[in-house]
């Protein structure tokens, strides 16, 4: 009879011979690894195999791990969730009063989007923490897409924003916030917010697909802040699930409040919540230019899925 881990060696096997696949899958049950691969090279150039060190660009897969981070401070007694986001940074004053942080943790802010935004993009470029300040005075003029806590709509600003109000209440970088308050007390022993100019070993290149081949590009960077910046192991974001199963770091009634999705869309906090297959499911997802990331955790079967590419499909 054919063995659990065959069957996905032969699923994945007649997937790389139709398409082109680089990355590494990891799947736990009960906090033991069933199944795990690596296909491809981390940096083709130099022929540098992918392995249980390389260090991914998660993309919005960082949403999870910024929420925790704001959570945090409202554990704390810190941050109001249902207060509006200018309480805590100044240049939010002039968008829609009605604004709460728990609408931009759930993405039905309705808030215009630097990306998103028709002319913004096109007119202003993505910087450092200071220049997205002067920005957000900037974006406040344009059109609210909807009212917000009325409809939803993904959107990096809501994250950007979380990340502004961490520099200004714990007045550490989000950088250094992150790594003292998140990474090092779950266990992530490799995750960085990335930043241009910081020196990262085993860093995996990102790569898109031209006909036959991959072609190395660089990683997007822009509005990036909070929505998408962390980089990691496979190791990093297995302590997603760990955080979420054990109610780490956060109050228990915190952890509640993140799993239960918006009426509006599926959205807890920081992640997706639906069920699959009658079943819960917990989940987020990230990609953009050279990487493709994937954390699925059913708690009810305490079986967990981790797909981190290096390529977008």
């Amino acid at each position: 009879m054919i063995s659990f881990n065959e069957k996905i060696d032969n699923f994945i096997n007649e997937y790389c011979r139709l398409f082109k696949f680089s990355g590494a899958l990891r799947v736990c049950f009960h906090d033991e690894i069933i199944y795990e691969r690596f296909i491809g090279c981390a940096d083709y150039e130099n022929n540098i195999p992918i392995n249980v060190r390389s260090v991914y660009t998660l993309y919005s897969l960082s949403k999870p791990f910024c929420a925790i981070g704001l959570l945090k401070l409202k554990d704390k007694g810190l941050v109001d969730i249902n207060s509006h986001p200018a309480v805590y940074v100044p240049e939010m004053s002039g968008f829609d009063k009605r604004i709460t942080i728990r609408h931009m943790l759930q993405h039905t802010s309705g808030m215009p989007d630097f990306a998103q935004t028709k002319g913004f993009a096109s007119t202003y470029h993505a910087g450092p923490p200071d220049k997205i300040r002067e920005q957000l005075t900037i974006l406040s003029s344009y059109p609210m897409y909807f009212v917000p806590g009325t409809a939803s709509m993904y959107a990096n600003i809501n994250f950007i924003v979380c990340a502004l109000i961490i520099e200004n209440v714990s007045g550490l970088s989000y950088a250094d916030y992150m790594k003292r308050e998140v990474f090092e007390p779950l266990g992530m022993q490799t995750a960085r917010v990335d930043q241009l100019g910081l020196e990262i070993s085993n860093l995996v290149k990102g790569y898109e697909i031209d006909g036959k081949d991959f072609v190395s590009v660089e990683k997007c960077r822009d509005w990036m802040l909070g929505a998408g910046d962390i980089v990691g192991t496979l190791d990093d974001v297995y302590c997603l699930n760990k955080a979420i199963k054990h109610h780490q770091l956060l109050k228990h009634e915190t952890w509640d409040e993140i799993l239960t999705p918006s009426s509006l869309n599926q959205m807890g906090m920081g992640c997706t919540v639906s069920e699959w297959h009658g079943k819960l499911r917990i989940t987020h997802n990230g990609g953009h230019i050279g990487f493709r990331t994937l954390h699925v955790q059913l708690l009810e079967d305490d079986l967990d899925i981790i797909l981190l590419i290096k390529h977008l499909f």
